[in-house]
């Protein structure tokens, strides 16, 4: 069985020769940040994503179609996934920081999302924690806040759905959906995977409808870029 794959990457592995891979539309969103750092992340979550789903596929990178219609307004900026094959690996990207991770599976849907620990605003956990979920530490704040946002991203709900409707595990034990108010299906449904993107940072994978079993790697760019 294909394993899943989280590839990361460092923001310094930005070199100006992976925008050769970039398509039209991507050079030009490229084009639009304003800073630097944006640039760089941006550029690495493209290439990353190119080059995983090429190495699957058995194409170049440059020759991966990725359609990013965003569902609700149709622009450039949803979930990528490979145009016109359905059955194509499924690939979710997050970035933080100088940390940038792609996650690739064969399997189904999936959702990643890597956080920095900072600081962060004194209301923020109004906007994450569930009734009875507490959180000592910005560190134990940011485990919730990564498990919620990555089973979002993997259902392709998004922010559209408050984190406070989901219930999972805390920090400190295995990570867990615990329950998701409002959504039928069981929580079994999912499985999620804290990872390890390195010192500072917060980082979970959550499947959806995965064989059981299902690996999870995870590898640096170093063995997949040029």
């Amino acid at each position: 069985m294909d394993p899943v794959t989280v590839w990361w990457a460092e923001r310094t592995a930005a070199t100006p020769a992976l925008t050769a891979v970039l398509d039209p539309t991507e050079r030009a969103r490229r084009e639009r940040y304003l800073r630097d750092a944006d640039r760089e992340r941006f550029t690495l979550g493209v290439a990353l994503t190119r080059f995983a789903l090429g190495d699957l596929l058995g194409l170049p990178p440059e020759r991966v179609e990725i359609d990013r219609a965003c569902p609700d307004c149709d622009k450039p900026h949803g979930r990528p996934r490979v145009a016109g094959r359905p059955d194509a690996p499924q690939v979710s990207v997050s970035h933080s920081g100088d940390r940038i991770g792609v996650a690739v599976s064969s399997h189904g849907p999936l959702g990643l999302d890597v956080e920095e620990t900072r600081k962060v605003a004194d209301d923020i956990a109004g906007h994450v924690l569930a009734t009875g979920e507490t959180a000592a530490t910005t560190a134990e704040l940011l485990v919730f806040w990564t498990r919620k946002e990555a089973l979002l991203k993997a259902t392709g709900d998004g922010l559209r759905v408050p984190m406070p409707r989901l219930r999972t595990s805390p920090a400190g034990e295995e990570p867990r959906l615990l329950a998701w108010a409002g959504r039928d299906d069981h929580p079994g449904r999912f499985v999620l995977h804290e990872l390890a993107p390195g010192p500072g940072y917060s980082a979970h994978l959550a499947l959806l409808d995965h064989p059981g079993g299902v690996a999870v790697h995870q590898r640096p760019s170093t063995d997949l870029l040029p």
